[in-house]
């Protein structure tokens, strides 16, 4: 039947009756009906090829950026695509008080639209966090850091912060000492553990004691303990898996020279009458720790050993008398005492 009613259109399209045979010579014309429902099917496959241009083959007569397609575009990739999944990449954290650390979500899809998460600590005064998720240790304790999606799917999970002590440990020598027999130490350390103790003569290669005692005296020739000596204390500091260590030497015994010690002063006694008399001290250096005269056999009387020249008065007398002095003086950088002596006769005139 629908072949009949398909070959009826045909007919009647091409302006025949279906009973009547063709005549030779122009057709019969399709009437207003038909005209017009073959322009509606004329334009509808018109529209279909250029549709199909367009959006098929529009690159090949420049409609590649046409506003038709970004417009369809931007319709597909408006909807939001949700977070379905979110986790700690590490979850138990610890960290030192005074210190930073951030902490890592794993964010499930890739592809999520809205990838803000908010974090919150439970205990503030043990750990604080920032937006970015970078935790800060406050004090010694516990905190739980929760992280929270932005895009209205709620999901949240968790980060344990253990927040330790930031003790600085270390340890040192405090002695460090020859004996007659070798080098006596004495090792400190404060929140520290000794890994050991190694030693050195000269510059030869550190070799390790058997001991790990912080006090103790290790043996040495009589030879090795005139070269330099460097003892090393290696050391784990609190909370820590990296070794340290700390150096102390004894250097090399240097021989000793003697320098000479040049410097003195000399007595002039001047105008020597029978009831004064004047001196006068120089000194090249040397310093002047004492002045001192006396006459005949009397005593000696003490003078200002600050006073380097000055005037002595005595009493006259007519028995003829010598008049002595004594200068005690010491050569910058020595402990010798020196003494000049000196002596003249008092004149009666």
């Amino acid at each position: 039947m629908g072949v009949i009613k398909m070959k009826k259109e045909i007919v009647e399209y091409l302006g025949f009756e279906e009973d009547e045979k063709p005549k030779v010579g122009r057709p019969k014309l399709a009437d207003k009906k038909t005209k017009k429902k073959s322009l509606i099917i004329a334009s509808v496959s018109f529209l279909f090829v250029i549709l199909l241009l367009i959006f098929g083959y529009g690159t090949l007569f420049g409609f590649k950026n046409l506003n038709l397609r970004g417009t369809l575009t931007n319709q597909e990739n408006s909807e939001d695509v949700l977070i379905e999944e979110i986790k700690p990449l590490v979850k138990d954290i610890t960290i030192k008080a005074g210190t930073a650390r951030k902490v890592y979500l794993t964010v499930l899809p890739a592809v999520a639209t809205n990838k803000t998460i908010t974090y919150e600590s439970s205990d503030t005064s043990v750990a604080t966090v920032d937006d970015n998720g970078k935790v800060l240790g406050i004090s010694q304790g516990i905190a739980v850091i929760k992280a929270k999606t932005n895009d209205g799917t709620n999901l949240s999970t968790e980060f344990n912060v253990k927040v330790i002590k930031n003790a600085e440990g270390k340890c040192m020598f405090t002695t460090l000492s020859k004996t007659s027999d070798g080098i006596y130490y004495v090792v400190d350390c404060n929140n520290a553990k000794i890994k050991e103790i190694q030693y050195r003569i000269g510059d030869d290669n550190y070799e390790s004691l058997l001991t790990k005692k912080m006090t103790d005296e290790v043996k040495f020739s009589s030879k090795q303990l005139k070269d330099k000596i460097s003892f090393k204390v290696v050391y784990y500091p609190n909370n820590s898996k990296v070794t340290k260590y700390a150096v102390k030497t004894i250097e090399k015994q240097q021989k000793t020279t003697t320098k000479k010690l040049t410097g003195g002063c000399t007595l002039d006694l001047k105008e020597v009458k029978k009831n004064l008399v004047k001196y006068d001290i120089s000194c090249n250096n040397a310093s002047v720790s004492k002045i001192a005269y006396k006459i005949g056999n009397g005593s000696y009387v003490g003078l200002d050993s600050s006073s380097l020249a000055d005037t002595v008065i005595f009493e006259e007398s007519d028995v003829t008398r010598v008049i002595y002095f004594n200068v005690d003086y010491v050569v910058d950088g020595s402990n010798k005492v020196n003494t000049i002596t000196k002596s003249s006769i008092i004149e009666k005139k």
